[in-house]
Order: C-alpha cells, then sequence, then structure tokens
C-alpha cells in the first residue's frame, strides 16, 4: 500500500510539472516541442531529488538544465533554491528576483505560487549576503584606480561602496597607474560587512612593489629578471652543439667502418676479395672518421661546457659588469681561454 501510495505522489507530482511547463508557451509565447518539455519535467524531478540527498553539484546541473529548456518560475524557484544550498546566495536571490518578474498575465496558478514562494525566498536571502568595502589609499584623489573582486571588475563610481559576495573566500585586486599593485585574500561570513583597506605604494622606476594573492612581494628587478649573457656564451653554446652533431655523424660512419674491418679484415689483413687499393681506401676511411669523431668530441664538450659556465656566472640584468674574468675561446688548434681585468 505503502509502496502504491509513493508511486502515486510521484505521477502527481510529474503530473503537476506537466501542467506547469506546459503553460510556458501560453505565458512567454515560445512553443517548446513536446521532447523539451519531457525533458524538462525530468530534469526537474531529477533536481529535486537530488537536492533533497544533498548532491548539491548534480542538482545544481539539472536544474539549470531544466530552466534553460523552459525558463517557468517552477524551474528558477528550484534553480535558486539550489543555489541558497550551496552557499550561492547572491546568485540564489538573482534567479528568485528573475522568477518574481515573470508574466504570468495568464493566470497560472502554478506559476503564481512559485512567483509568491520565490519573492519570499529573495526577501529572506537579502540580509544573509554579505559585502565587501574596499577603501584604497595612495593615490591622489581622482587617480584611476582598478580593484577587481575575483578577477570581476568594479566600477570606479563603486569603490568603497558595499559590495555584494556570496559567504567564503574572495581575492581583492587593487592596482593603480604609476603605483604599484596589491593583492588580499579575505573571508566573509554569512550577513558580514568586511571592511577592506589596502594602501598602494608609489612606483619606482615605473615598476613598482607586486604583490601576488598569497603576500609575497616581488621587486621590479625580480619581475623583469634575468642574467646578462655574453654574446660568447651563444657562440660557444652553437660551436659546441655543431662539434657534438659532428661526432655524432662520423661516429655512425666510424661504427660501420669498424664492423666491416672486423668483418672482412681480421689481423688487418683484408681477405680476398678486397684490392690493395679498396683495403686502403678502407683503412683511410677507418682514421679518417675515427679522428673526425674524437675531434667533434672534444669540440662539442668544450663548447658546450664553456656556454654553461658563461650562463651560470653571468651577472643578473642591472648589475655592474666584473672588473676581471675570462672568455673562453675554441679554434683550429685546440680550445682556451683568455683572462682580463683592471688593476
Amino acid at each position: 500500500m505503502r509502496h502504491t501510495q509513493a508511486r502515486l505522489g510521484a505521477t502527481a507530482t510529474i503530473v503537476a510539472l506537466g501542467f506547469s511547463l506546459s503553460g510556458a508557451a501560453n505565458a512567454q509565447g515560445k512553443q517548446p516541442s513536446a521532447a523539451a518539455k519531457q525533458t524538462a519535467r525530468e530534469l526537474l524531478v531529477n533536481c529535486r531529488e537530488k537536492l533533497a540527498a544533498k548532491k548539491l553539484p548534480e542538482a545544481l546541473k539539472d536544474c539549470q538544465g531544466a530552466h534553460a529548456i523552459m525558463g517557468v518560475p517552477s524551474t528558477g524557484l528550484e534553480l535558486a533554491r539550489v543555489h541558497e544550498a550551496m552557499g550561492h546566495l547572491v546568485d540564489a536571490r538573482e534567479v528568485a528576483l528573475e522568477v518574481t518578474r515573470f508574466d504570468n498575465s495568464a493566470g497560472n496558478a502554478a506559476f503564481a505560487t512559485a512567483m509568491t514562494e520565490a519573492e519570499a525566498l529573495a526577501q529572506s536571502l537579502e540580509p544573509k549576503i554579505p559585502s565587501l568595502v574596499i577603501n584604497v589609499s595612495g593615490p591622489p584623489s581622482g587617480a584611476e584606480i582598478t580593484v577587481k573582486v575575483d578577477a570581476e571588475v568594479i566600477p570606479q563610481a563603486a569603490v568603497s561602496l558595499p559590495y555584494k559576495v556570496n559567504p567564503g573566500e574572495h581575492t581583492v585586486v587593487v592596482s593603480a597607474a604609476g603605483f604599484g599593485q596589491r593583492a588580499e585574500k579575505v573571508q566573509v561570513a554569512v550577513g558580514q560587512t568586511r571592511t577592506v583597506d589596502v594602501t598602494l605604494s608609489p612606483a619606482s622606476g615605473g615598476g613598482g612593489d607586486v604583490v601576488d594573492p598569497f603576500g609575497n612581494p616581488e621587486s621590479p628587478a625580480d619581475e623583469g629578471g634575468g642574467r646578462q649573457i655574453p654574446v660568447w656564451a651563444w657562440i660557444a653554446g652553437g660551436v659546441g652543439l655543431v662539434g657534438a652533431g659532428v661526432a655524432v655523424g662520423f661516429g655512425i660512419s666510424f661504427s660501420d667502418a669498424q664492423e666491416t674491418v672486423r668483418r672482412d679484415c681480421p689481423g688487418n689483413a683484408c681477405n680476398d676479395t678486397y684490392t690493395p687499393a679498396e683495403a686502403q681506401a678502407l683503412q683511410a676511411k677507418w682514421n679518417r672518421t675515427l679522428g673526425l669523431t674524437v675531434a667533434g668530441s672534444v669540440v662539442g664538450a668544450a663548447g658546450i661546457g664553456a656556454a654553461i659556465f658563461g650562463i651560470v656566472t653571468a651577472p643578473k640584468k642591472g648589475a655592474p659588469a666584473p672588473s676581471t674574468g675570462f672568455v673562453p675561446w675554441i679554434g683550429p688548434s685546440g680550445v682556451g681561454a683568455s683572462a682580463f681585468g683592471h688593476f
């Protein structure tokens, strides 16, 4: 008997939803398809069930889908209730107010009931929504100040006035031309009005202090940081890479010659299939590829090593040039370094 009553209750709910949603065409002048209406009905039923089960993200998705299809007071009211349950008080009140503005000139009773409940919900939410009051000091009067709350820019005229937000953590970022930028993380509770005082310092050298959302300052030099890597380090690195490439290429050729000698010329005596000229050519290939492999390896290692040294020891940008040092060089006769200094 209880099972039958439960099924009758669910059926009544769906029938009521059917009457409400089918009246949307007359109330708003649009004609959703039968498939769209059926989809919205099922999504709305699922939304209510998931809301009751505290499956809030899933309920939100279903209600958003139903309201996007129909856009009527019954779907809007449920969407507002899900937002409220998730702590999205600003969003919940906005949706509830939209429901109250619905054109119900057709006199749909279900819509009228939903609109009345939405109005009551909007009124109850109003005192619960917290506010941020952001006071900025530092820039002169009339300076153009940019204030963002969670990446949303607050209009200049609204700065220092109560700004409505959802309960929880928010990031306030304040900046101004010729001044630094500061970011503050603030926590605000239900119904609280939180004052945030932000002081901007004048920029030095066109940069200014930059404070990230976690309060870690970075100097202008660090912001555009880097090292003054000398030109010779780049050249040495390029030469080193070329040398390494030569070593790899000729190393493969030497390996091929080495395999041929091992197979056809054991004990440095080639078999009868080789003429004296061919044996001599094979020996020349052996010597040539071995020499170029070794030379390429030496040049590659020296060049890359010099480049790494130059990068590691390079002074930071803006730092005075060292009074002493040396420049590595690579040439046909070998590798070396030239020292310099001021005494």
